[in-house]
């Protein structure tokens, strides 16, 4: 399963890209699949989708200490999050699986 999270950036050109970038980087190091796209020719209902992977649903459970547990990810969370507008999020399985 993936966590899928879809949103839009207040920010300067590239700021979002440079918080994400970021972010990637310390979330991968703290045990996290996680992926980034970005929408292209304005084809998207959002210009940023932010994927994780979840092996069960209850890995929500986890992810507040994973994600901030320590003062540079409570930055970037906060960070991240003053650059972010209209935010949705959803959890979705490939069919096939």
């Amino acid at each position: 399963m993936w966590h899928v999270e879809t949103f839009n950036s207040r920010g300067r050109p590239g700021e979002m890209e440079t918080v994400l970038r970021r972010a990637l980087i310390y979330w991968r190091s703290r045990g996290f699949t996680v992926r980034v796209y970005v929408t292209q020719y304005s084809l998207g209902h959002a210009q940023f989708w932010l994927l994780t992977k979840l092996d069960r649903f209850g890995d929500f459970e986890q992810w507040p200490g994973m994600a901030t547990g320590e003062p540079e990810g409570e930055a970037i969370m906060q960070e991240l999050l003053s650059l972010t507008e209209s935010m949705t999020a959803s959890v979705v399985a490939e069919l096939e699986a």
